[in-house]
């Protein structure tokens, strides 16, 4: 038993060198989850989400669109959102293009239009749903990405509903 206690206390120092933190400060991590049921989605598009231990009180919500080729999974490992959702509280969906290349759908007029049916009409009821479920904060909604998903982000804060035009 000694043994096996000296074997764990050092496979406990090896991780605290390669990573430089003690074993003792490493806490489980909420996972990437994907969700199904969400609402209307015209697109197909996957929706997955990384809801944190700690969930702050009427916390905010970031979209986070992975570039052509990368996947939800790919942008969840490779960006710091998750990190920083563990950190403050907030709430982050990562939406998976259907698409050829996997490249988020930024031009078709399905997409362009309000309630259009395209993949940002998918991602705003992925949002909707969101807030709804974890209570979010609506004013608190953020939208980042890097390659399509930057162009998804675009389309996504320049697309507006229709409004009657006042005289």
């Amino acid at each position: 038993m000694a043994r096996f206690t000296q074997l764990l206390a050092l496979v406990a120092s090896a991780a605290s060198l390669l990573t430089g933190t003690s074993a003792a400060a490493i806490e489980k991590r909420a996972a990437l989850t994907q969700v199904t049921g969400f609402g209307s989605n015209p697109s197909n598009t996957k929706m997955y989400i990384y809801v944190p231990a700690k969930l702050a009180a009427k916390p905010p919500v970031i979209v986070a669109l992975h570039f052509c080729t990368g996947t939800a999974q790919a942008y969840y490992q490779q960006t710091p959102y998750a990190k920083y959702a563990d950190q403050y509280g907030f709430i982050v969906i990562y939406p998976e293009s259907p698409y050829s290349g996997t490249c988020h759908d930024v031009s078709s007029k399905a997409t362009l239009t309000h309630n259009g049916g395209g993949e940002s009409n998918s991602i705003a009821n992925m949002v909707t749903y969101t807030l709804n479920k974890y209570k979010g904060d609506s004013t608190k909604v953020f939208v980042t990405g890097s390659s399509s998903g930057a162009m998804m982000t675009v389309s996504s804060i320049t697309r507006k509903p229709p409004r009657k035009a006042s005289h």
